[in-house]
This record gives structure tokens, C-alpha cells and sequence, in this order.
């Protein structure tokens, strides 16, 4: 992030207030195409593994036949989804898991998309010939080492203006 203002986050030791870590977030989706679809891709993927995990669970346990049932009542399965609150728990589960894992996708996602948004605000900056702007990120934050060459070029950008002038 630009070294400005808000924007510059805490010294080290320091907290920025708010949040159970000393951060406030305070624009969650940066970049929403990007963000959306990888949210939406993880929780397609998710979605599927869960309905095979689910078929595999109810398919082979459904209650048998009358003729099977006399035939075989000691052969019962051990996990029998037969009353509709197992099968809503089941499906309820899911649901909540589903959730999780798309939260945690969305989560992800900033990290490299909050990171890709403070790296492109340097760029413009050194483009509109601010000199002083450095990428400041977030210590769980992706793309680090793109950010140490970004300040490692605006350092060296910095140095030649003032050799030179």
C-alpha cells in the first residue's frame, strides 16, 4: 500500500485496532471477478465431492426390499440413512461444509488479491513519478516477493533521481 495516511499499516509490535489480530479489514472483496470465481470454482468443486461423498453414503443403505429384507435380516449395514432427520443432518453437514470451504476459498483469494491491488497502487504511483511509495503487505498475504522487487526497483528509482538531481 502507499506509505500515506490510513493506508500505512502498524510498526511491528504495533496494532491498527480492531479484528482479533490488530487489523481492520476494511474491503473484503478487492477484486471481485477474480475473488468470485475462485470462490465459486472451489465451492463447484467442493459441491461435487460432497453429492458423490453423500451418494455413497445413501445409495448402498437404503432400506432393502421386503423380499431381501426376509431373505437377509442379519445382513443389515451399520450406517442406515432410513428416517428423514439422518438424511436432513447429512444434508444439513454438507450444506455447512460447503460453506466453510468456500469462506476459506474467498479468504484465500484476498490474500492474493489484496496483495495484487497494494502492488498495483505502488506501480501507478511510481508511474505518476511518486518515488516514496513502497508495497506494504499484510504478513499472511501472497506475492511477497513480488512486493521485495517492486521496493527493490522504487529504491533504486529513488536513488537515481536524487544522483541525479
Amino acid at each position: 500500500m502507499l506509505e500515506t495516511g490510513e493506508d500505512k499499516p502498524a510498526a511491528a509490535g504495533q496494532t491498527r485496532g480492531g479484528g482479533p489480530f490488530g487489523w481492520r479489514r476494511r474491503q473484503f472483496v478487492v477484486d471481485a471477478r477474480y475473488q468470485l470465481r475462485a470462490g465459486v470454482l472451489v465451492g463447484l468443486v467442493a459441491m461435487v465431492l460432497l453429492v458423490l461423498l453423500n451418494a455413497s453414503l445413501i445409495l448402498p443403505h437404503r432400506p432393502p426390499s421386503a423380499t431381501a429384507s426376509q431373505a437377509a435380516t442379519s445382513l443389515r449395514p451399520p450406517f442406515q440413512v432410513s428416517d428423514r432427520s439422518s438424511f436432513a443432518l447429512l444434508l444439513l453437514g454438507s450444506a455447512v461444509f460447503l460453506g466453510g470451504v468456500v469462506g476459506v476459498g474467498l479468504m484465500e483469494s484476498h490474500r492474493t488479491a489484496g496483495a495484487a491491488f497494494a502492488i498495483r497502487r505502488v506501480v501507478d504511483g511510481l508511474r505518476d513519478g511518486q518515488s516514496q511509495v513502497r508495497v506494504r503487505l499484510r504478513r499472511g498475504d501472497h506475492l511477497q516477493d513480488l512486493a521485495r522487487s517492486i521496493n527493490q526497483l522504487a529504491e533504486t528509482i529513488d536513488t537515481e533521481r536524487l544522483r541525479r538531481g
